[in-house]
């Protein structure tokens, strides 16, 4: 009977090389994902592709529940996602186990920023100057400096929300990422340490070193710093892989993990961060000929792992979707601007000729599974040499509804809705936020709010409410629900923020296109779009926020609240 593993995650890099990995091996691979249409799902691998529950605790029981269907060998959480729903405290010890991970303190150890960088100074690391701060902490005594929440995820009852680093340049930047995009979390600030960052990757088992492999990274996006879309393997520095190892068997390390560094100009090797599971650049020490997923199964699985293998230096491998958006921020980047990771256009065109020497592979690349390479090279293709078909077509849309909607904002003083109803994509920041200012400005109005995310009774993100008060709006009682035939009939007028939610709306509803309109036609001047704060720094979204009470003024304007001439703005449309 086949080896069986279930793969968690899967849309992602190291999730997609490790199907392949183990598929290489013949084992019967199910995989899992929230996302129905990724790459996975083109591999020849993947015996069974499951939908994979986005909440946390949701996610520990399917893992439980699919075990007990299927009894796995080996379980794979591909991301720090999953690796949180195997700590959950319902986990049996024995799926545990078969996840081969460490004790769960030292991977809270290890997903903790202070706490690692606590320990590895301990253990003489040298590490770069930290503190915890906050908006009330004094300014830094230069700049830049980087600021990182110690948790890099975090989990709610509606899914895991990412935090990312940021580089403050000066102090307003400081401030307002500490006010602002880190309020409700713990950060860390450290000294900006200029270099290229360096990997170590580890197999242990129980705490005892089996592999080890160290890259480099070429190509890092976004520029500022983050994972690499281009890399190299390099000699097993003796130092670095003595670092690393000493801090993971501090740790009682089981499984695999990897070890960031930065290495500065003289030649110190700064430790970052622990990164506790596969991680994305898992194709280049495969490739290289170290296969940390099969290594991972001997271990699941009680089989000898070999010693540590020999593996190529200076080979290299491109993650060819995420590398193209390196490529295009690097002929837009600043060259001059050193905190950011720019190369010499010239040199990054010629290294695409590099797999010609065959010392050069690019990510997920397997002869015998070319779906997934010709689909990763298609969606590259798509999104890229499509965007000037997307782009003709978007203006020929555009130019139609804003002269369909000028039109219908000229008529509607004519015939005044006695309901509105607003929506937007989430129905947590931009809808409730017009519909509540909406109502005071208009109280015999009858006003609701609505979105397309099919989850209903989620709350205004704190950063929303924050930024509503400014404006006198109260969101903390706000709970979203989802829109629905029966609500679109009950009200004369809908609203709505973007094209999004146009071509949803006409998907679901298009009898109600005859009663829509577009909030941002009311502004000045009049415009389609509304941007979505959801995933935008704080200054700008309250930015949106003063943009939607301009619109929504204009529009009670319109019913007869506050009058705004329908001559003028029909003028502004022209």
């Amino acid at each position: 009977m086949s080896l069986r593993a279930l793969v968690l995650d899967c849309d992602c890099a190291a999730g997609l090389e490790t199907i392949q990995s183990l598929g290489r091996h013949g084992v019967l691979v199910h995989a899992s994902s929230t996302k129905p249409d990724c790459l996975a799902t083109h591999s020849r691998y993947v015996a069974s592709f499951l939908a994979q529950p986005s909440n946390s605790e949701e996610l520990a029981a399917f893992i439980v529940a699919l075990d007990g269907e299927h009894h796995y060998d080996l379980i794979v959480p591909s991301t720090e996602v999953s690796l949180l729903a195997m700590l959950s405290p319902s986990m049996p010890s024995d799926v545990y186990r078969r996840a081969v991970l460490a004790p769960a303190e030292s991977i809270r150890t290890a997903l903790n920023k202070e706490a690692s960088i606590q320990l590895a100074s301990s253990l003489g690391l040298p590490v770069p100057p930290s503190t915890i701060v906050s908006a009330e902490s004094p300014l830094p005594s230069s700049f830049p400096v980087v600021l990182k929440p110690i948790h890099s995820k975090q989990a709610s009852r509606e899914g895991t929300r990412d935090f990312r680093v940021t580089i403050a340049r000066d102090a307003a930047q400081w401030r307002s990422a500490l006010l602002n995009d880190y309020a409700s979390v713990t950060v860390q600030q450290q000294q900006y340490i200029k270099g290229r960052g360096v990997g170590v990757e580890l197999l242990l088992a129980d705490g005892e070193p089996v592999w080890h492999f160290v890259h480099e990274r070429l190509h890092e996006y976004p520029l500022t710093g983050g994972g690499s879309s281009y890399r190299r393997s390099i000699a097993p520095d003796a130092r670095l892989v003595e670092l690393a190892t000493k801090l993971m068997r501090a740790l009682r390390w089981h499984g695999v993990a990897m070890v960031e560094f930065k290495m500065a100009p003289d030649g110190t090797p700064y430790f970052v961060e622990i990164n506790p599971r596969l991680w994305g650049s898992l194709a280049l020490a495969i490739d290289s000929g170290i296969d940390f997923p099969a290594g991972l199964l001997a271990v699941a699985t009680g089989t000898a792992v070999p010693p540590q293998p020999k593996y190529r230096v200076r080979f290299r491998t491109r993650n060819f979707g995420r590398d193209s958006e390196w490529m295009k921020a690097n002929l837009r980047a600043d060259h001059s601007d050193p905190l950011l990771h720019t190369r010499p256009h010239l040199k990054s065109f010629a290294e695409y000729l590099l797999p010609l020497t065959l010392n050069e592979s690019w990510d997920f690349f397997d002869p015998r599974d070319f779906g997934v390479t010709a689909q990763s090279i298609a969606q590259v293709f798509r999104k890229n040499f499509g965007t000037l078909f997307r782009a003709v077509a978007s203006r020929a849309e555009k130019a139609l509804l804003t002269r369909s909607q000028a039109r219908y904002v000229q008529h509607l003083r004519l015939r005044p809705p006695q309901s509105v109803l607003v929506l937007c994509h989430g129905n947590i920041c931009r809808s409730p936020f017009s519909a509540a200012l909406l109502k005071r400005l208009a109280p015999d109005l009858r006003v609701a709010s609505a979105g397309f995310y099919p989850k209903d009774n989620r709350s205004s993100p704190d950063f929303m409410q924050r930024a509503a008060r400014e404006f006198s709006v109260d969101l903390s009682g706000h709970r979203s629900q989802r829109v629905t035939a029966e609500i679109v009939a009950e009200y004369d007028l809908v609203v709505i923020m973007d094209r999004r939610n146009y071509r949803h709306l006409k998907q679901e509803f298009p009898a109600a296109l005859s009663k829509t309109v577009f909030l941002g036609m009311l502004d000045t001047p009049p415009h389609l779009e509304t941007a979505d704060p959801y995933d935008l720094p704080y200054d700008e979204a309250v930015a949106v926020c003063a943009e939607l009470e301009g619109a929504t003024s204009n529009l009670a304007g319109l019913l007869g609240k506050s009058a705004i001439p329908v001559a003028e703005h029909a003028a502004a449309v022209r």
